[in-house]
């Protein structure tokens, strides 16, 4: 069998041209590396389904930043593998800090009875469907202070921060119209 063929361009040679503007490049380390970086999000997480979620995220965060890799410093992979793991266990501790609603939270006696039909089961999904229409359809500052909380899990002073607004101003807001929106959409309490 024949030696595979050696890539026109190295990595470092593609990373430089992407960091001037060459989107092929981006393409081209996609095509190289995708697996490696499955690999790496499935080490972290060990579910295929947050391997899917977040290949896309991890390498639009790598071409943005690829003008902070140095080759000095060691490999593109090894630097696009700890890029990877990075944004993998920041998924893992948005996931566990962030205010999901979890199956078992829709029925106090701990999650759906086995006679009721499927129709009547709500998936995950549509019920984080409905909290991110029900926080959309909120005026600002409200929907800003929401977004920020529930979905970027920021702390309520860098939101008071970003915002120019006190810390207790931005609680009140937050608490106030997370319990109108559990009664609009008729959740428990979290």
């Amino acid at each position: 069998m024949p030696p595979a063929p050696k890539p026109a361009h190295t990595d470092e040679e593609l990373v430089a041209k992407l960091v001037r503007g060459d989107r092929a490049s981006g393409d081209a380390l996609w095509q190289r590396h995708h697996r490696l970086v499955a690999k790496a999000v499935y080490e972290v997480t060990g579910d295929l389904h947050v391997v899917e979620d977040l290949m896309q995220e991890i390498f639009f965060k790598a071409f943005r930043k690829s003008d902070l890799y140095n080759p000095e410093m060691g490999k593109f992979t090894s630097w696009l593998v700890t890029v990877a793991r990075n944004e993998a266990l920041n998924y893992l501790r948005r996931r566990r800090r962030s205010a999901h609603v979890s199956l078992d939270d829709t029925n106090p006696e701990g999650g759906f009875s086995p006679m009721e039909s499927p129709s009547k089961q709500v998936s995950k999904r549509e019920v984080w469907s409905q909290m991110l229409g029900a926080i959309n359809s909120l005026k600002d500052p409200a929907r800003t202070i929401l977004r920020m909380r529930m979905l970027e899990s920021r702390s309520f002073d860098q939101i008071a921060k970003a915002l120019k607004q006190p810390v207790d101003t931005v609680k009140t807001i937050f608490y106030r119209n997370t319990e109108q929106l559990r009664n609009r959409l008729s959740l428990p309490k979290l």
